[in-house]
Parts: structure tokens; sequence; C-alpha cells
């Protein structure tokens, strides 16, 4: 009985061991103090492109940035809440009063936020301004070839430029408009870059520019591949695998159906797959499984042929 015992002190004692090792230690965060840099407190910004800069905070790995209108205890609108590694951020705001804070965070703790409040100044002339692109947002995708344009008017502009570049850095589009959106057709597929710049008689601001990718081709139809149609497993963990040669364009993505019926009315699971794979447990059933494709523009394709497997 004495061996017996010894033996699993031994045991325990390697396991609480091993398990120590592999434990890493998070180091305490919640007491450091983040230190702003820009916009100070009560400064004001004479252009709307603002960058907000911090110090780094040693042990800590990412940052929280949110920026409220007019401020957080009476905000009307919270127009930054963000989580980034970096210590610098940079948006673009329409003139007023801000409030911007940020915290430092790790993996099991996080300080308490650290807040400037800021005005954003009128300025006079286009020159210090930049323009503030409101939709589609950008590297947007999209099955349809119109599009409207949409974006923040600027005072003292009379117009706005609005180019449409190809993915050669080619105009195939250069309008000018006084109104502050532009509906306009593309007439092909690919990721285009669309900018627009305020401008009068005599200044303009830079341009401000977005991607935008039109892709009207459906994604290839996916070819089951394993378990072979009418196979026989046991109950456990099944990897499914299929074929689909993609498409240049969105990105694609695949999802497995999985039904309890011939009919494939009663649906079992319906999952994304990764890289044309998928894994789950299965209890002993038979079960029809097929595939779809689908991109980020709203396309899909066919569905796949339909494979039963029978579980034991």
């Amino acid at each position: 009985m004495n061996t017996i015992c010894k033996i699993l002190t031994a045991c325990l004692a390697l396991i609480v061991a091993t398990g120590c090792d592999d434990i890493i230690e998070v180091t305490d965060i919640s007491g450091k103090t983040v230190t702003l840099i820009a916009p100070a407190q009560g400064a004001t910004v004479q252009t709307n492109l603002i960058t907000f800069t911090w110090e780094k905070v040693d042990d800590a790995t990412q940052y929280t940035l949110q920026v409220a209108k007019p401020d957080f205890e009476t905000a009307a609108q919270v127009v930054v809440d963000s989580t980034m590694s970096t210590t610098a951020f940079s948006q673009e705001l329409l003139p007023g009063n801000y409030e911007w804070r940020v915290k430092a965070l790790n993996s099991g703790y996080e300080t308490n936020y650290y807040s400037n409040n800021f005005i954003v100044a009128e300025t006079d002339g286009l020159a210090g301004n930049t323009l503030i692109l409101n939709s589609p947002a950008n590297n947007f995708a999209t099955n349809q070839t119109e599009v409207t344009l949409n974006w923040q008017a600027l005072t003292d502009a009379t117009e706005y430029r609005v180019q449409v570049l190809d993915d050669t850095e080619e105009v195939v589009l250069d309008e000018t408009v006084t109104e502050t959106s532009i509906e306009i057709t593309f007439t092909g597929e690919g990721t285009f870059t669309w900018q627009v710049r305020a401008q009068n008689n005599s200044e303009s601001t830079l341009y401000s520019k977005r991607n935008i990718t039109i892709d009207t081709t459906g994604p290839n139809t996916p070819q089951p591949s394993a378990p072979a149609d009418d196979a026989t497993e046991s109950a456990g963990s099944i990897n499914f695998s299929w074929i689909r040669e993609a498409i240049a364009g969105s990105e694609e993505l695949d999802s497995i159906y999985i039904y309890t019926d011939e009919t494939l009315e009663t649906l079992f699971l319906k999952d994304v797959g990764t890289d044309k794979n998928f894994s789950t447990d299965l209890q002993a059933d038979t079960y029809y499984w097929n595939v779809k494709a689908f991109d980020t523009a709203g396309n899909e394709s066919e569905t796949s042929l339909t494979f039963n497997l029978t579980i034991n």
C-alpha cells in the first residue's frame, strides 16, 4: 500500500511540475498609466484629419481607443471605438468638440481609460482639410455594377471631382459634380480605386480614396471528395473535404450542409469550411452532405452533388 501511495505522489508531483512550466505569467498592468501625446488636453486642431498618439505601456499588447462627440458624459455619438496593437491612429472628423480616451490591455489585465478633450476647428479654405468619404467602405465588394458613392460636404467647396481608376491606375471615369454623391456604372469586373476631392475656383483638397471590387461571377461549384459517396465510417471525428478551383475576384468561402434525411429537409449541421475541409463528431446514423460556395460580393455557386455517409 505504501508503494502505491509513493507512486501516486510521484505522479502527482510530476503533473504539477509539468503544468507549472506550461503556465505563462501575465503581468498585471491595471495600475499603469497611459500617457496621451496628441491631441493634448484643450487643443484646437486646424485640420479634420486627426492623428491620435500615446506612449507605449510596458507589458501591454493592445490599446482601445474611443472618441466621443462632444464628450463621453453627454455623448451624442461615439465616432471611434477600435482596438489595436499600435500607439497611433488617424481618423477624419468633422468640426466640433470631442473627447478621446485610451486604455491599455493584455491577456489578463487592463488599465483605466485616460482622456483628453479637443476641438476640431473650421478652417479657412480647402487646403488644410481632408474630404471625408462616407460609403461604400474601403475594400467593399459587390456583385452590382451600379454603385452610389457618398462623401461629406466641405465648407468653401463649390464642386467635387470624382475619379475612378482601374487596377493599372488608368482613369476610367473623371467627373465633376456639385452634389455630395454620384451614381456610377462599372462596365467590367475587377478592383478599382475611387477618389474624390473638394475644389473651388482657387484651391482644392487632396484626393480621398478607397478601393472597391466589382465581382459579378459566381464561384465554381464544389465537388465533394471525402468521405466518398456511400462510405461507412466509425462514430467519432469525421473529416469532410472537397475540391473547388478559386476564381479571381472577391474572397470566396464554402459552406457545408449535413442532413439526416435523403430529402434534405432535416438540417443537422451547417458550417463554414477551412481550406476546403471541415471536421465534426458524428454518432451512429445515416447522413447526407453537400457543399455550396459563396463570395463576399454576394455571389454563390450551385449546390454540389449530395453524398451519403453511414456512421456505425
